[in-house]
């Protein structure tokens, strides 16, 4: 017989209700994995239902193995298991229906899943046929098509829904081609497996009743981080034996930028207005030092369901609440707090609001020989912006660089296809040059002939001149002039200033706004960009040796870095906040707790967004097991800033203070 008597008395009125719709709010390191599994256990266990009527959606397949493991074991002890159960992830489900019955709404049931590289190869593939221009991003064009499906938008009715710009045309466009060249190649992406579900659900009543008498319970994990179509989907099969279960945590809700939406807890609410509300609140994992700091952030939210969490553990170190002079301060407090954990850096973890604040710490912690893992991220000077400003310093530092040339000289877009490349090393072999020698020369001489003298001779110049008469290289003058101008600058100027020029010229940053797919991902490849530049103005080396001594300081770093991550020891874990979600650790560091950076400078002026925003701060105070340091700069950017308002709102008597100059 399955034994509850380990569970709390909240866990196991969670497990044993059963007689209607239940919404179990589990608060963080409450346990809500145990109870999860007890619950389909005691399910089966006490024949309430057999396995195959139990439905059981998650959001990761690793999650979805891990229940389906806990369940299985549990109910070996019974003499009872699993078969005929279903416990998966949505797209799972609906890949698993649409196999079934796909044919009611036109895919065969061999039909392909196209992940995002093969969508965008598709809209790729659209675009050069012509039907919009071809400076377009498949990933921009894709997050947006993905975006109108996940909010039900056809592609007959997304330019009348949109903002009627150019690139929303385009948008339109490129969705009808994809939706139809979908059809054609009996293949759906990730969205269309919930959206052709829910249609097959609309569409033919006499199939949703089949489902819905074959699962007769429903269960859903993370049931703060569904969209509309999983609500729906949910809704349609649960509405008629009511037996359901959604659990989640509304204070964690931190995924509105991926569709997910806090108000499907209001609509549950609403739509199964005779369900049991069961609020886990007691703390398995952290102090209760910690617990409180968290409830005093969170309880300032308004319209949430209230909840407390609280703990045994009544012991407990004060949160450490650190100013610091300058970024490079902050990173050498967590330095120096680390040596009394080394023994233990598994289990630290370096929490930040954006991604561009590694890189301080990543060179930092290498500087030192501090191992270190970067988790759910692309280090710091191997993300596309910082690799592609490099290599346009490398080729300017070196002209027979040609895989840095290569990789910029259609970066951004200039339409110089492989064809273009092969005429120009034509011209280079008539030059009796290589091609990045070739590009370098003609493109100084075509900015400044003059000036390109002091590097070659008159009658070079002269010869080079001609050639530029040709139509081919006449076509791309401009881009010639660019490159030289940047190339002699290079001469005098220091660094930073070098790179502001090169990015300027090139238009870059105009660029990075066409390509990004979402706001997010701008924000954060142009706080990469910023981040470089402090790099580069930290190094204020001057003309050809500065920039050389400059790109030989990054190679250096990078290869101690990539050598430091070959060796098995234990090492400190640094991420995102959004990443940590669903981790825990001993020790944390919430850094960079700074007004305009956490919270988020664009959310500032959107209270929905600043209520996200002070939940992915619970988040982060809530990884945190042991102990909890919170750090911010007194400057960053060389400009002022203002400590995190999170921080006012933690209890003073929990707080141990420090600066650091």
């Amino acid at each position: 017989m399955l034994d509850l008597s380990i569970l709390n008395e909240q866990q196991r009125l969670a497990v044993e209700t059963v007689d209607k719709p239940l919404l179990l709010l589990a608060g963080a390191g409450s346990g809500k994995t145990r109870v999860i599994t007890y619950k389909i256990a005691y399910l089966v266990e006490s024949n309430i239902f057999r396995p195959e009527n139990i439905l059981a959606l998650t959001f990761t397949k690793k999650a979805a193995n891990e229940m389906k493991e806990r369940v299985s074991a549990l109910l070996a002890a019974t003499g009872k298991d699993t078969a005929g159960m279903f416990v998966g992830t949505f797209h799972a489900f609906g890949a698993f229906l649409l196999r079934k019955y796909g044919s009611y709404v036109g895919l065969d049931k061999h039909f392909s899943i196209y992940d995002a590289e093969d969508q965008q190869a598709l809209i790729k593939a659209i675009i050069k046929e012509g039907v919009v221009s071809s400076t377009v991003k498949p990933k921009a064009i894709l997050a947006k098509i993905t975006g109108a499906k996940l909010q039900g938008i056809s592609p007959e009715d997304y330019f009348k829904n949109s903002y009627g710009d150019y690139f929303d045309e385009m948008v339109s466009k490129v969705y009808k081609e994809y939706v139809r060249r979908l059809k054609s190649l009996n293949a759906v992406d990730f969205t269309d497996l919930l959206s052709l579900l829910l249609q097959l659900f609309k569409q033919h009543p006499q199939i949703l009743e089949s489902v819905r008498e074959k699962y007769k319970y429903v269960l859903v994990d993370e049931y703060q981080d569904t969209n509309n179509l999983q609500y729906d989907i949910v809704y349609y099969i649960a509405n008629r034996h009511r037996n359901i279960c959604v659990v989640g945590d509304e204070d964690q809700s931190i995924y509105s930028w991926r569709g997910a939406t806090i108000e499907n807890i209001s609509r549950f609410i609403r739509d199964f207005p005779e369900h049991k509300l069961v609020k886990l609140e007691r703390n398995y994992r952290s102090t209760q030092i910690i617990l409180e700091a968290a409830n005093s952030v969170i309880e300032k939210n308004p319209n949430r369901i209230d909840k407390r969490l609280w703990t045994d553990v009544t012991e407990g170190a004060p949160i450490k609440v650190v100013s610091t002079s300058s970024p490079e301060m902050e990173a050498m407090y967590v330095l120096r707090e680390l040596e009394q954990y080394k023994d233990n850096l598994d289990n630290v973890a370096v929490l930040y609001r954006v991604n561009a604040m590694s890189r301080i710490f990543e060179e930092t912690f290498v500087r030192f020989g501090v191992p270190y893992r970067l988790v759910g991220g692309v280090g710091f000077y191997q993300r596309m912006e910082i690799k592609d400003i490099l290599a346009y310093l490398k080729y300017i530092n070196n002209s027979k660089d040609e895989v840095s040339l290569l990789r910029i000289i259609n970066t951004p877009s200039r339409k110089i296809g492989a064809k273009t490349i092969e005429k120009f090393r034509e011209f280079a072999k008539d030059a009796k040059l290589g091609l990045g020698d070739f590009i370098w020369y003609i493109s100084m001489v075509t900015y400044d002939p003059l000036q390109a003298q002091m590097f070659l001779s008159s009658d070079y110049v002269s010869f080079l001149q001609e050639l530029l008469n040709n139509k081919i290289l006449a076509k791309y003058a401009d881009t010639f002039a660019k490159f030289g101008k940047i190339i002699l600058s290079s001469f005098e100027l220091e660094i930073q200033e070098l790179i502001k020029k090169l990015l300027d010229e090139v238009g870059y940053s105009g660029w990075i706004k066409k390509i990004a797919s979402t706001k997010e991902e701008l924000e954060s490849r142009m706080a990469n960009i910023n981040e470089f530049l402090n790099v580069a103005k930290r190094n204020a080396y001057r003309g050809r040796a500065g920039l050389q001594a400059f790109l030989e300081d990054i190679a250096l770093m990078e290869e101690a870095a990539l050598d430091e991550a070959k060796e098995n020891v234990p090492r400190v874990n640094l991420m995102t906040v959004h990443a940590a979600k669903g981790l825990e650790f001993d020790v944390v560091f919430i850094v960079g707790a700074e007004e305009g950076l956490f919270p988020h400078a664009r959310s500032m002026d959107d209270p929905v967004a600043m209520q996200e925003e002070r939940r992915l701060f619970y988040v982060a105070i809530t990884r945190a097991k042991k102990a909890l340091y919170i750090t911010y700069s007194q400057f960053r950017n060389s400009a002022p800033t203002m400590q995190s308002n999170y921080i006012d709102d933690i209890p003073q008597h929990l707080i141990e203070w420090e600066e650091i100059v």
